[in-house]
C-alpha cells in the first residue's frame, strides 16, 4: 500500500517527519494485526515521541533511555502502560517480522499498576433520553439505529461500521446473528438481541457486499460514516439531552451491553466471547461457550 493511502486510512493528513518511516509498520498494524485506525495513531504518536526524545537527548534505544523518558514525563500509570505497549509492539515487529537484530528497550522496565476504573456506562432510561435527542440530528435514522445496534450487540464502532450484508446470518428471512472480524483479524459470531434484530429488520434485507450503516441523505448518501463523525454526533446529542457526553460514546454503549448482561446473570465467559475478548479462530468460532449459550445470553439483554 502506498504511504499516502496508509496516512489517509489513519486520518492523518500530513504526517510529521518522525512518522514518515513508520508507514510500513502502520500498514502491518492495520492489515495484518487488525488494529483500529485510532489504536494505530496512538502507537505512532508514542513512537514519534520516543524517536524525538532519543535524538534530542542523544540516547540509544534501551532500558536506560526508557527510564529517562519516563522520569522526564512523569505520566500516570495508565499512560505509562500504553507507552510501553507501543514500544514493545514496534520492536517485536522489527525483530520478528523484519528480522532485524534489535532488542526490546522495555525489557526489565516494571509495569505500573493502573488500577481499574469503573466504566461510566449509561442506564437504559438515560439511553432513551439520548435516543430522543438523536432525533434532532440530520442523520437521525442512521445515528439512532447505530446507537441501538451498538447497545444491542456490544460491537466496537469500527466493527459495526465495517459490517456488510454478507456478515448477517439469517434463519429464513430473520437476522439471528452477525459474523464480526475484530482485533487481530479474529472472527466471532455474535447472536442478535431483540434490539439489534429490530434494527436490521428496519434496514431491510441485507445485500451481499453492501455496507449496513450508511448515510441516508445528501451527497454522502450510501457512504459509510467515519467513527469520528459518529462520536461527534453522539456528543452533540448527549449535551442536548443534558447528559454527560463522556457516558454516551460508542464505546460506552459497548460497556452498557456487557454490564447489563452481567447484571441479569449471564456468565462472564459468555460475555467475553460476545465482546470478542477471547481469541476465536475463523474455523473455531466458539472457543469457550456453545452456540446455544451465546444465543441465550444475547436474548437476555433488556429491550431498548
Amino acid at each position: 500500500m502506498e504511504p499516502a493511502l496508509i496516512w489517509k486510512s489513519l486520518g492523518i493528513k500530513k504526517p510529521e517527519k518522525a512518522l514518515q518511516p513508520l508507514a510500513p509498520y502502520a500498514e502491518y498494524l492495520l492489515l495484518e494485526r487488525g488494529y483500529s485506525p485510532r489504536g494505530v495513531r496512538r502507537y505512532l504518536q508514542d513512537l514519534a515521541l520516543w524517536f524525538r526524545f532519543l535524538q534530542e537527548e542523544d540516547f540509544t534505544p534501551g532500558p536506560e533511555a526508557v527510564r529517562a523518558l519516563l522520569l522526564k514525563e512523569r505520566w500516570a500509570p495508565r499512560r505509562v502502560q500504553g507507552f510501553l505497549a507501543a514500544l514493545r509492539s514496534y520492536y517485536r515487529y522489527l525483530a520478528q517480522v523484519k528480522g532485524e537484530a534489535v532488542s526490546d528497550p522495555t525489557e526489565g522496565i516494571g509495569r505500573p499498576k493502573a488500577g481499574r476504573r469503573l466504566p461510566l456506562h449509561p442506564a437504559p432510561e438515560e439511553l432513551k433520553r439520548f435516543l430522543e435527542a438523536l432525533e434532532a440530528e440530520k442523520e437521525a435514522r442512521l445515528l439512532s439505529r447505530l446507537a441501538r445496534f451498538l447497545y444491542g450487540t456490544g460491537l466496537r464502532i469500527s466493527e459495526a461500521l465495517s459490517l456488510k450484508g454478507r456478515n448477517v446470518i439469517l434463519e429464513g428471512s430473520v437476522p439471528v446473528a452477525i459474523r464480526v472480524v475484530g482485533k487481530g483479524n479474529k472472527e466471532r459470531l455474535v447472536p442478535l438481541s431483540r434490539t439489534a434484530r429490530e434494527v436490521l429488520l428496519e434496514l431491510g434485507p441485507p445485500q451481499g457486499n453492501v455496507s449496513i450503516f450508511t448515510f441516508t441523505q445528501g451527497r454522502h448518501r450510501g457512504r459509510v460514516p467515519s467513527a469520528r463523525y459518529v462520536e461527534a454526533r453522539f456528543r452533540e446529542a448527549a449535551l442536548r439531552a443534558g447528559l454527560d457526553p463522556r457516558r454516551f460514546t460508542p464505546h460506552k454503549l459497548r460497556h452498557a451491553y456487557a454490564t447489563l448482561l452481567v447484571e441479569v446473570g449471564v456468565e462472564l465467559d459468555a460475555v467475553k466471547d460476545l465482546l470478542g475478548h477471547e481469541s476465536i479462530a475463523t474455523t473455531q468460532i466458539y472457543l469457550h461457550a456453545s452456540r446455544e449459550r451465546l444465543k441465550e445470553a444475547a436474548q437476555r439483554l433488556p429491550d431498548l
